[in-house]
This record gives C-alpha cells, structure tokens and sequence, in this order.
C-alpha cells in the first residue's frame, strides 16, 4: 500500500461550529503557502536594512488583511511599513495576481492610496460603521490567526486607538476578541479560513 500525502493544516482545515476547538493557521503556514523563497529574497533586497524576523511579521500581517479584507470590505488601515511591503508585492505584476487567485475568491485585492490620506474634500466617515468594521475584522481576525500579540499590534493603529479609547491592555483586548469570536456566527466573523477550505488557497 502506497504511502499517504502529508496535508499541512491549511490543506486540512475544514468548517466547524464556534464550540469547536478553532483550527488557527500560524504565521509560518502563512508565509510557507504565500512567500517563495525568491519572493523573500525580493522583499529583502528592496529592505535591506529591515530585519528579516520584522520583514516575516510585516508579510504575515498584510497577508492576514488581504484573506480577510474580502469579508470586511471598508477602510482597515494598516502601519505604513505595511504597505510599502504591498506595494513592492504589487509591482511584481505577475506574482501578486498568483497571490489573489489564491485567496478566498480568487479576486484581484486592489490597492487606493487614498485610503492613506486625509480626505481634502473635507469627507465624513460614519465613526459608528468605521469602528464596527474595525472590531468585525479584528474579531475574524483572531478566529483564524489567534490573538493579538504586542508585535502584531504595532501593525495596526486603528486597533491601537481602540484600545487606548476603550482603556484595554493586551489581555482585555484578546478576551473582548475571544468572547465575540465563539459567540457571532459563522456567517458575521466568517472570514475563517476554514470556511474557505474547498478554494485552491487551502486545497492547493
């Protein structure tokens, strides 16, 4: 009898009820599934100065927003460093649109640098809706990445402000995430990846 194919988790990964013991994918399946060995040396030639574990942690967070941007469409904005990395990903034209096709959906994730300015035209944001998106795509977030760390948080002001307007430290932020993570269903946090198991990104 023949030897059976080793799955990784992400190929494994199947949809499951919030009471279930959640399947969380770690930074490094991250990078192992999104990040080829000559990507990463790309990323480094063009930040060379940026040390190659900050470099990691910065591909994995804004691969973590370009999964769950799909669910939680809106302003989600992101560290600086963040997005000078998803621009240099962008110029490699055919590379990236490879990513998108292996991301839940399969769309191409497009990228405004309009979301990065203050609006000239004196535009008003729904602070009620901007602060429910925020929570609704940090609470995915931890589902299918688990919880915020202080190295993961420094890529997310908005986060920040929250907690700093809410007066949370790292804990209470991770038990607010946590509570409303196994209570919402699956179709409002739903941007597990596990829910997408039968797209090429998990089965590939």
């Amino acid at each position: 009898m023949g030897q059976k194919r080793k799955h990784s988790r992400i190929d494994s990964v199947k949809p499951t009820e919030p009471a279930d013991r959640p399947v969380v994918i770690s930074d490094q399946e991250l990078l192992e599934k999104f990040v080829t060995p000559p990507l990463m040396g790309y990323f480094r030639a063009k930040l060379p100065t940026l040390k190659l574990e900050i470099l990691k942690r910065h591909l994995c967070e804004l691969l973590k927003y370009l999964v769950l941007v799909r669910f939680a469409p809106g302003r989600i904005l992101f560290a600086k460093e963040i997005d000078d990395l998803w621009h240099y990903w962008i110029l490699q034209t055919r590379q990236y649109a490879e990513l998108c096709s292996r991301l839940p959906g399969g769309s191409l994730r497009h990228h405004s640098s309009n979301d990065y300015q203050e609006s000239a035209q004196g535009e008003q944001v729904d602070r009620s809706d901007a602060l429910k998106r925020i929570i609704s795509f940090f609470i995915s977030y931890h589902r299918n990445f688990g919880p915020m760390t202080e190295e993961r948080i420094e890529c997310w002001p908005p986060l920040q402000k929250v907690m700093q307007q809410a007066g949370w430290d790292i804990d209470e932020l991770n038990a607010f995430l946590c509570e409303h993570a196994v209570a919402a269903p699956r179709s409002l946090a739903g941007s597990r990846l596990k829910e997408a198991s039968s797209h090429p990104t998990l089965g590939a």
